[in-house]
């Protein structure tokens, strides 16, 4: 494995990723296609979720969409990372330890706001969705 530093191109051996992929006896297709894994769930999964997901939205009283605070794409892309491992490591019902956990969190909100719950629950299962799909793809 090569990296290269520097704009003068300047090429040396990466020897940590070499004693990495000794001591895990990975192939450095398996470690590109996790990389290519965590960055599919990550920007291109949040983009496609909001623009399913816009229709749906919760609105105000005014019927205005609610604006959010960008947290729940970063705890959505969390939530997808953490799916990605348990599938692959086959813990099937960890998954749903993680689902779990986020419910609770929302509880109140989601008891309390139909549309909200509707909006969530939708969320939810895309992106389970989409941790699947890129678990068979990658």
């Amino acid at each position: 494995m090569y990296i290269v530093i520097k704009k003068d191109i300047v090429i040396r051996e990466c020897n940590v990723v070499q004693e990495f992929i000794n001591i895990f006896e990975v192939s450095k297709v398996q470690i590109l296609s996790w990389i290519l894994a965590f960055l599919i769930i990550h920007k291109p999964a949040n983009i496609a979720i909001e623009k399913l997901l816009i229709v749906y939205k919760p609105k105000d009283k005014d019927g205005n969409v609610k604006m959010d605070n960008k947290a729940g794409r970063f705890i959505g892309t969390i939530e997808r990372s953490i799916m990605l491992i348990f599938l692959s490591i086959g813990q099937y019902s960890a998954i749903g330890l993680v689902l779990t956990a986020k419910s609770i969190a929302r509880y109140d909100r989601i008891s309390k706001e139909r549309a909200f719950a509707e909006y969530y629950l939708l969320g939810t299962l895309i992106s389970t969705l989409v941790v699947i799909i890129v678990s068979f793809l990658v």
